[in-house]
């Protein structure tokens, strides 16, 4: 369904006034920028074609119109009220139907045995989980197995496997741990095996036990793990990485090969190694890696120990995300819009050095990201931005926490591709920063995005912890001018900070859920309340390693 212009409106924007909002009926809203002309402003957005599915019933009415919206006076209230969704219409998510299974319940002394710990969300939500599992003594692991694409940590360490990872609304993951029964258990024991599965909601447990019975002179027989093969000399190592530090340098050590002459180390900015870097080293089995912040910042590492001209196997691969850092004065970096609810009016693009995102109509907003990892936590966000057009309910933000399958995002620009995808930034935090005379800070955690293009205002609604009553005035930066603004991230902690361009951030605000940080995609953030044309410039941004 086409939303249509209800009367004609247009700001005229000039410094020291407040925005104007003039109303003729037959008029089109007219802006002027240095960069696009005369532009416009035709409220057209793009009607789902037959076939796409509708949403549900419950999400249907429960926003304001837009002639609500129109006759409601400019205030951020009235803004969030076009660009959210009220509390409770989404499920929460909910683990309690996880479970712990073992692939059989009474086995015999030596036997093999399968654990496997289902995580179910049955909320609407995703959510981010942590399980911790740690083996009952009566049994040896073997080996385990995590899912690859929603997992950030999967080892096992000190006879505890660990993971983490964020479990889709709707969907499960599966972990699975195999182990043998040792041979001396006792016939009648039973074993328990408990795992700990924790979000910042819930802390549940679920066990999984089994009984010993007698040996069974069964042919069926698990036979024992058996390692063979040939001795290399020069022998396998193990590879190790460090965090980067502030300075964005780490450690990469490997196990000792006995006898080794020396060591090659691989380095290569594609998993691949296609096209690596080798560094020939003596004895030793560390070295020390340094590196600027460049908008190319994962590296991978695989090492291989050297006697005289033998050479070793090729190690595991390790990857170090290093400090990312863009000043935008190189068009192939990367940039691009990720998300938008008009794709013909919702822009980012690199200009003279910096980066420009623009929103050319009424409640759309957009995400443009270079699909680059932040470090892990902890880490800051440094950046200078401004609005080039001074109005009011014009806004930018800095968005991370982001979340990423791997997939082309978006993956395509038929209807659903561009606008229904689920490819990248389903959830992430934003600190949506408002012009309102001078410049406010509503901090938003999005938990989820509900496409709704035939309800008023923003045709896909942000869901999730966005509460206008936490709203803060930033001090000590200039509204129509450059700031400085800094983001730290840590475990517990997000802290926002900003002063005037050449100055130190101060302080501004602390948000302590931080359920989203290990999803590392970040990006720049633009959107509009009734006003058109809403456009921020990006001078850089550097995503560093902190030391603490």
């Amino acid at each position: 369904m086409v939303r249509k212009e209800s009367s004609s409106q247009f700001s005229l924007r000039k410094k020291g006034l407040t925005a104007i909002l003039s109303i003729a009926a037959g008029l089109i809203g007219v802006l002027l920028f240095a960069q696009i002309g005369s532009a416009a402003q035709v409220d057209d957005k793009p009607a789902p074609p037959a076939g796409v599915a509708q949403p549900a019933p419950r999400f249907v009415g429960v926003s304001p119109t837009t002639e609500e919206l129109l006759n409601s006076p400019p205030s951020i209230e009235r803004y969030v009220a076009a660009h959210t969704l009220p509390d409770g219409l989404v499920a929460a998510a909910e683990l309690e139907e996880s479970t712990k299974t073992v692939s059989d319940d009474s086995v015999t002394p030596g036997s093999v045995l399968k654990y496997t710990i289902t995580v179910v969300n049955s909320g609407e939500v995703d959510m981010p989980v942590d399980v911790s599992d740690t083996l009952p003594a009566e049994v040896t692991y073997a080996s385990h197995e995590c899912p690859p694409l929603i997992s950030d940590t999967c080892e096992f360490d000190s006879n505890t496997l660990t993971w983490s990872g964020t479990v889709p609304g709707g969907e499960s993951a599966e972990i699975s741990i195999v182990v043998t029964l040792n041979s001396d258990v006792g016939v009648g024991t039973t074993v328990t095996n408990t795992a700990q599965i924790t979000s910042v909601d819930e802390d549940i447990e679920r066990s999984a036990d089994v009984t010993v019975e007698d040996v069974s002179n069964s042919l069926l027989q698990f036979a024992p793990f058996t390692v063979y093969g040939i001795q290399y000399e020069p022998q396998p190592v193990t590879l190790t990485a460090g965090r980067p530090n502030s300075g964005n340098k780490w450690n990469l050590t490997w196990t000792e090969s006995p006898n080794a002459t020396g060591y090659e180390i691989h380095e290569s900015q594609t998993p691949d190694f296609a096209e690596a870097t080798p560094t020939l080293v003596s004895d030793q089995t560390s070295i020390d890696v340094s590196k600027n912040a460049s908008p190319d910042n994962i590296y991978y590492y695989r090492v291989r120990s050297l006697v005289g001209q033998k050479i070793g196997p090729w190690s595991n691969v390790v990857t170090v995300v290093g400090g990312y850092r863009d000043d935008f004065d190189d068009d192939t970096t990367g940039w691009s819009m990720r998300r938008s609810t008009y794709r013909e009016k919702v822009h980012g693009f690199y200009e003279n050095g910096k980066y420009v995102m623009q929103v050319l109509d009424r409640w759309d907003w957009g995400i443009s990201s270079p699909l680059m990892p932040a470090p892990e936590p902890p880490y800051a966000i440094d950046f200078e931005a401004r609005i080039v057009a001074p109005a009011n309910l014009l806004s930018f933000g800095m968005v991370f926490g982001g979340d990423w399958n791997g997939q082309t995002c978006p993956p395509g620009i038929s209807y659903d591709e561009w606008y229904q995808h689920t490819n990248c930034f389903n959830h992430f935090y934003n600190t949506n920063n408002i012009f309102f005379g001078p410049i406010k800070l509503l901090f938003e955690r999005v938990d989820y995005l509900v496409w709704l293009p035939n309800e008023g205002g923003s045709p896909m609604k942000r869901g999730g912890d966005i509460n206008v009553n936490r709203i803060k005035e930033y001090n000590g930066i200039d509204p129509e001018g450059w700031n400085h603004y800094r983001i730290e991230v840590r475990d517990g902690s997000i802290k926002i900070y900003a002063a005037k361009r050449g100055q130190v951030p101060g302080f501004q605000y602390e948000y302590t859920d931080t359920r989203w940080i290990g999803d590392p995609y970040f990006g720049f953030f633009a959107s509009t309340d009734e006003y058109n044309n809403s456009t921020w410039r990006f001078e850089y941004l550097e995503v560093l390693p902190l030391d603490n």
